[in-house]
This record gives C-alpha cells, sequence and structure tokens, in this order.
C-alpha cells in the first residue's frame, strides 16, 4: 500500500477527489451520481463517485480517508451552496455503506 511505496509508517491522510474538481470546474459536472469530469490529458469522460473514492482509499491503505463531498467555490452564494451540502451529507452516506475496513481506516 500507500505506507510502504512512501516508507512511512505513520498516519496518512487521503483526499477523496472532490476539492481538486474544483480546480477543474469548467472540465467537470456534479451529479447526484457522483462528479462527471473531462480527462485533461486525453479529453475522455471520468466518473467519479462515493463509492468508487472510497474504494480507491481503501485500497491504497489510507489511515484517515476524507469522503467524497461536492464543493462549490468560496464565493458562491445561494441555492447552490445549499444544493452542495445537502449532497455532500448524502454522499457521506453513501461513502459509509462502501467502506470495507472500517475497523482499520478512518472515515472523516
Amino acid at each position: 500500500g500507500l505506507h510502504k511505496f512512501m516508507h512511512w509508517n505513520r498516519n496518512l491522510l487521503t483526499d477523496s477527489g472532490g476539492f481538486q474538481m474544483v480546480s477543474l470546474f469548467h472540465l467537470a459536472k456534479f451529479t447526484e451520481q457522483g462528479v462527471w469530469f473531462q480527462s485533461p490529458v486525453d479529453g475522455s469522460k471520468m466518473l467519479l463517485t462515493p463509492e468508487k473514492s472510497i474504494q480507491i482509499q481503501n485500497k491504497i491503505g489510507a489511515d484517515i480517508m476524507m469522503a467524497l463531498d461536492d464543493v462549490c467555490s468560496s464565493i458562491t452564494t445561494g441555492p447552490r451552496v445549499e444544493e452542495a451540502m445537502l449532497r455532500t451529507l448524502r454522499w457521506i452516506d453513501r461513502c459509509i455503506s462502501a467502506h470495507e475496513r472500517p475497523t482499520e481506516q478512518n472515515l472523516f
């Protein structure tokens, strides 16, 4: 896993990938299913779901995993902020259900 690769015997925190979608905002679309984005490399469409995010973090052996969240810009106001918050809460439930190693890895 990641600990061996990094030669690191302390805790590792991994991010879900949601925040990175802000930097790809012009290539991303948040839906109830997950985040659809266009690869900046080859232009192919990709879907990151809450379940896939947790599956990846489980597999690499993170000690502290972040749930996928619907992130909007810090200057966003109005209904989009509430939409993002409520979707994030629904996605957290999906992340919890997808978590395969809750006694070994922490979900934040």
